[in-house]
């Protein structure tokens, strides 16, 4: 009997540690992959604005209403932990998981209590890259400021008008301009502007310090037509005057964002080596592996020219080149030419898209290849050598390699391309490292 009920007592201690080690597993499970990506930026490497949410008041600790919106270009899936540095006593915070390629949308909540009134600037980062946006802290216990406008009562000396401003193109907060003022006394400001051609400025903080100092005024509104503003700032019994220059879109007939039509060309100024130019013009057609290709013939000032080869099928572009065209980080020894599946159309922002692997050897190793797309924005306005253009898929592409049977790895050469509809490559910029290797930029087109 005794032995009976011992035999009993190990089955139960038995089951009860295989009960304990399965809830282990099930509280630990295999960790995620960290996520891949950027902090979105533009051509320029200026960082897609940054929102501060929410009122921000001095000694007052930030709530749910105290938020920033971020958008990140995701190349890899996987966890994330998004944290600003520690400004004035707050920061801002997320975690989470993404589990699609391309742009999202992230919300990174604010915590802590602000210490001193005035602007905070702080860092954000993800992956490699970085961005920095400014906060504004209010002390509602303290005085009106008083300062006066350099330039005053005339205008406004040494402002910078910041964006671009197009006609029936609602502004955001990229769009502003840096005024100069002297601070006789610190206090709180609200520094406006009137409202010229449907839209006017405005900026609002703290003075923390006297003297020399600068201000941003973020615009708002929609400019409704296309002239010359003259704005009157006016604070604190002192104003001056400064001008923007409102464009408008350029007009175009087609709808394609990559003609293919005979004779069409394109002119663009290399900003890397200033001065030169190059042209881009489609003299033929050619029969290449059962599919009809446009050789498009270009011109440059040294060297050339060369021929490239493009062909559309559906609602997709092709380059028929050397896999490698677009990386320098390796060279093929014998390269078999194939398609490179360069644009598509009908594009949403966020929408993404691959090539093929491309397998070939190098001197040392065999090497596999392939390229990431994704549309950072299908609706963009972007403003080039005094010309406006609306409707621009903004299109980044990443080499990406690996050897025998390894992971992919990106060789950290990034390309921006800007299609304009009915115009075609209007914008090209290539980095590696985050040094620029590459950048054109329209002057002229003809489309047949």
């Amino acid at each position: 009997m005794l032995m009976f009920r011992l035999n009993i007592i190990c089955v139960l201690l038995m089951v009860s540690f295989s009960i304990l080690i399965s809830c282990q597993r099930e509280l630990s499970p295999y960790p995620q992959p960290v996520s891949k990506g950027f902090l979105l930026k533009d051509s320029n490497d200026n960082c897609s604005p940054i929102i501060a949410n929410g009122v921000y008041n001095k000694d007052q600790r930030l709530n749910d209403s105290n938020y920033i919106d971020v958008d990140l270009n995701i190349t890899s899936p996987g966890s994330y932990n998004i944290t600003t540095d520690t400004v004035n006593g707050y920061y801002f915070n997320a975690t989470g998981t993404i589990l699609n390629t391309g742009v999202v949308h992230i919300k990174l909540a604010g915590s802590g209590k602000p210490v001193i009134a005035g602007t905070d600037f702080f860092t954000i980062k993800y992956d490699t890259s970085f961005c920095e946006f400014p906060v504004t802290m209010i002390d509602t216990t303290v005085h009106e400021a008083s300062f006066t406008f350099e330039g005053a009562p005339d205008i406004c000396a040494n402002d910078t008008v910041y964006g671009s401003y197009i006609n029936n193109v609602t502004l955001d907060t990229n769009d502003k301009v840096k005024m100069n003022l002297n601070v006789t006394a610190v206090g709180n400001y609200n520094i406006s502007t009137n409202t010229v051609n449907g839209y006017s400025f405005s900026a609002s903080g703290t003075f923390l310090s006297t003297g020399l100092q600068a201000v941003l005024l973020t615009a708002s509104g929609t400019p409704l037509q296309k002239e010359t503003d003259v704005f009157t700032v006016v604070a604190d019994n002192s104003s001056c005057n400064f001008s923007v220059n409102v464009l408008v879109i350029t007009n175009v007939s087609g709808n394609d964002y990559f003609p293919l039509t005979a004779n069409s060309y394109w002119t663009y100024d290399d900003l890397v080596q200033t001065g030169d130019t190059l042209k881009k013009t489609i003299v033929d057609s050619t029969f290449i592996n059962s599919y009809w290709y446009k050789i498009t013939r270009e011109d440059v000032a040294f060297g050339g020219p060369y021929n490239f080869y493009y062909r559309k099928a559906g609602a997709d572009y092709f380059e028929y080149a050397s896999p490698n065209e677009y990386t320098t980080f390796f060279q093929y020894k014998k390269p078999v030419e194939a398609d490179i599946p360069l644009l598509e159309e009908n594009l949403q922002t966020g929408s993404t898209w691959q090539s093929p692997e491309y397998i070939d050897t190098t001197i040392n190793d065999t090497i596999t290849l392939r390229y990431q797309f994704s549309c950072v924005d299908n609706d963009a306005t972007v403003t080039l050598n005094n010309e406006t253009f609306a409707h621009v898929y903004k299109i980044q592409m990443l080499p990406e390699i690996k050897t025998n049977n390894g992971v992919y790895s990106y060789t950290t050469e990034e390309y921006f391309f800007y299609y304009a509809k009915g115009i075609g490559l209007i914008y090209l910029k290539k980095t590696l490292g985050g040094f620029t290797q590459q950048e054109l930029q329209i002057r002229n087109w003809h489309i047949e």
